[in-house]
């Protein structure tokens, strides 16, 4: 799995949520075998031992919705060691920087650049896996966007595609 990419996204139990439906998008519209597709439908920290621990990427692309009101997606660049009010990792640290790939081309009428991912799922899991990058698989890298629900999924997707085109994210772009 060296030069694979995973792609997830978070989903309500009927798989109607934007980054379910952005997720569906992205899949049939990227067409290669390095490329895994999947939902979460339970606690990320099962997602995280099954999909993403002990595995070797080379990027790791979540999708989550954006709780809030905006039209732009939202390009996460840190998360942080704590879930509800607890920390995820005690000892741990507070913050981690998100290992991002190069990125020299961001279109800021349609992406914005995020510095908390809020306290609950897409933070556990952007922060496990970054600290699990960080210890383990230091030339993974990640990228975490917080999608509007007020877009179409088939924009967004298109508009997460340009951007991985624009900074030859995929190997294939």
């Amino acid at each position: 799995m060296a030069n694979s990419i995973l792609i997830y996204a978070f989903s309500n139990q009927w798989a109607t949520n934007i980054s379910r439906r952005v997720l569906s998008e992205l899949q049939n519209n990227l067409k290669s075998s390095d490329i895994t597709f999947l939902p979460i439908h339970y606690h990320p920290k099962s997602f995280f031992k099954k999909h993403i621990e002990f595995n070797n990427y080379s990027l790791i692309i979540g999708l989550g919705d954006f709780f809030g009101k905006t039209d732009k997606i939202r390009l996460e660049t840190i998360t942080h060691n704590v879930y509800g009010e607890n920390s995820i990792y005690p000892f741990s640290p507070i913050n981690l920087e998100i290992s991002l790939p190069p990125l020299d081309c961001l279109d800021t009428r349609i992406f914005t650049v995020g510095e908390h991912m809020g306290k609950y799922n897409c933070n556990w899991l952007a922060y496990s896996t970054e600290l699990y990058i960080q210890q383990y698989s230091p030339n993974t890298r990640q990228l975490f966007f917080h999608l509007p629900k007020t877009q179409k999924a088939t924009i967004l997707a298109n508009q997460i595609i340009t951007m991985f085109k624009n900074n030859s994210i995929l190997p294939y772009s």
